[in-house]
């Protein structure tokens, strides 16, 4: 007779319902960019060599892409846990002054709602960020830092007659900006609009 003996290691019940669902890829795919510290879903693409229109396929019918997670795994050893669901701490080894936790906005019908925040690693962060949060728009992420002082020529995160958009203003002098928004950009006063955080860098998706 074999002294054998079967073993059986719990698993938190999320990790467990988010695998056996073979749903949740679209935020999957947005870990699997962040752990992998690239700034664009091409360029997860090209990592996993894998054509842009299978991402998309994936993330549009939010398929759980086990192999992609198990590959980044490996390849960064992020948690399986937090690549999964969300949940915990992107790198568990990962020493805790490293870590920080970020405000995630989204904007939707032009109005700004808070979601969960999101835990990122400090080190990816610029010097000298006074306040600093994140803000998806239109399937893109934006880091967006608190700013007290001179409009300049850049990317901004705005609101004009209530409705918040990120929108790049080109300042004239007398006090006069450009908001670029294609057909429908215009100028007006600095006054005419409110500023809400200036935008430090971008994360595209397609």
């Amino acid at each position: 007779m074999s002294n054998h003996k079967n073993t059986k290691r719990n698993i938190d019940d999320s990790v467990r319902k988010a695998i056996e669902s073979r749903k949740g890829g679209k935020d999957v795919i947005f870990r699997l960019v962040e752990a992998y510290g690239f700034s664009s879903r091409q360029a997860l693409c090209n990592h996993l060599d894998v054509s842009q229109s299978t991402l998309a396929n994936r993330s549009a019918r939010d398929t759980f892409p086990d192999d992609w997670v198990l590959i980044c795994h490996i390849e960064t050893g992020a948690s399986l846990k937090w690549l999964i669901t969300g949940k915990g701490l992107p790198f568990e080894n990962t020493p805790d002054s490293r870590i920080t936790t970020l405000e995630y906005k989204t904007i939707s019908n032009g109005m700004l709602t808070a979601e969960a925040d999101r835990i990122v690693d400090a080190n990816s962060l610029p010097d000298g960020l006074k306040k600093p949060f994140l803000v998806n728009a239109d399937r893109d992420c934006y880091l967006v830092d608190a700013y007290e002082g001179e409009v300049t020529d850049g990317m901004w995160l705005i609101k004009v007659d209530n409705l918040v958009s990120v929108r790049e203003l080109i300042r004239f002098p007398g006090g006069r900006i450009r908001v670029e928004n294609g057909k429908a950009s215009f100028e007006c006063q600095i006054s005419d609009i409110e500023v809400l955080g200036k935008v430090i860098s971008k994360t595209e998706y397609f």
